[in-house]
């Protein structure tokens, strides 16, 4: 996958932008026939509030919920403009024009998805995008890998990459993790340390340069499949006594929430193929990450799982999930 089809991918949330409005007298919150509008300030522009936006309005300003339902229209217009007022300083997140949000001036910041882009590729040699997921919160999670492969065992072979966390408007301080792609099965898995992460205002790069920082960030990402292989493999000499298999199967199946069909199929694949090491049962919930999941928040659920099952302090004698002595 290419850049542009990354942003493709990312279209329904590149429609949501990040607005400062600086608070003046002519200002307004109107309310008419049910609809809720914003008029920052002078000119003829109007923006249209949504009902969550009408929500986070009132929670914004602090007008009890209660007062907020009962009051007529137009007093709810006048008292919100009020309230505003006092803010002085804030911002509007805007999809499709519309406000959906109302927040502190800063708490925000915009970042773009094609600059993003264009430095992680700089970051990895040959990337190649190899999944894009939307997260709550318009957050996007990109998998990148490049040339660099390694093999756990013979005909095992790994690809190293890097996870990408970040949102357009800045809901989230932008993560990078390493990741590493087996090619056996083309099933993706993150590891448990979070390598870089940005926040406005420190360590974010030279003159806290966040371009800078997603190169720097993902280049050290790619480059940590060293010490990830030699992981795998001593996870492959960690064995798993017969008695002890379905009880850590069922774990990892309640830890990354993993129900019905596809837990199902997990455990078929487990009876066809019993996982007789540590890195074997990893690999069965990595590949429903990557094959029967399809909820973004899924497979970001059993991600977090298997980096947690993979972590090299992880007890042995108990069961990594639900830290019961077996």
């Amino acid at each position: 996958m290419n850049r542009v089809e990354v942003l493709e991918r990312l279209e329904p949330i590149m429609d949501t932008q990040l607005r400062e409005v600086d608070h003046n007298p002519r200002t307004r919150v109107m309310v008419a026939t049910d609809q809720v509008s914003l008029r920052p300030g002078g000119g003829k522009r109007i923006l249209e509030v949504t009902p969550g936006g009408v929500m986070s309005l009132v929670k914004y300003t602090g007008l009890p919920e209660p007062v907020a339902k009962n009051i007529r229209p137009e007093t709810f217009g006048m008292v919100a403009t009020e309230l505003l007022a006092h803010k002085g300083h804030y911002s509007v997140v805007l999809k499709n024009g519309a406000v959906t949000n109302f927040v502190r001036r800063g708490e925000y910041r915009n970042t773009n998805p094609e600059r993003a882009l264009q430095a992680i590729e700089a970051g990895v040699r040959g990337a190649d995008f190899h999944r894009v997921l939307i997260l709550d919160n318009l957050v996007a999670q990109i998998e990148v890998v490049g040339e660099e492969r390694q093999p756990v065992s013979r005909g095992d072979l790994v690809q190293a990459g890097a996870m990408v966390q970040f949102s357009p408007i800045g809901t989230i301080d932008p993560m990078v993790q390493a990741y590493a792609l087996r090619l056996a099965c083309t099933n993706g898995m993150t590891h448990n340390e979070i390598l870089r992460e940005f926040h406005h205002g420190g360590g974010g790069g030279e003159g806290d340069d966040i371009w800078q920082w997603f190169r720097r960030s993902v280049r050290e990402a790619y480059q940590a499949i060293n010490p990830i292989i030699q992981r795998y493999r001593g996870m492959m000499d960690e064995l798993i006594s017969p008695e002890q298999r379905a009880q850590v199967l069922t774990a990892m199946l309640r830890e990354a929430k993993i129900t019905g069909g596809p837990a199902d199929a997990v455990r078929a694949m487990a009876i066809e193929n019993p996982p007789e090491n540590r890195y074997q049962m990893m690999n069965l919930i990595s590949y429903a990450s990557s094959h029967l999941l399809e909820r973004p928040d899924q497979v970001r659920r059993a991600q977090n799982t298997v980096a947690d099952y993979a972590h090299e302090h992880t007890d042995h004698r108990e069961c990594p999930l639900c830290h019961r002595h077996n």
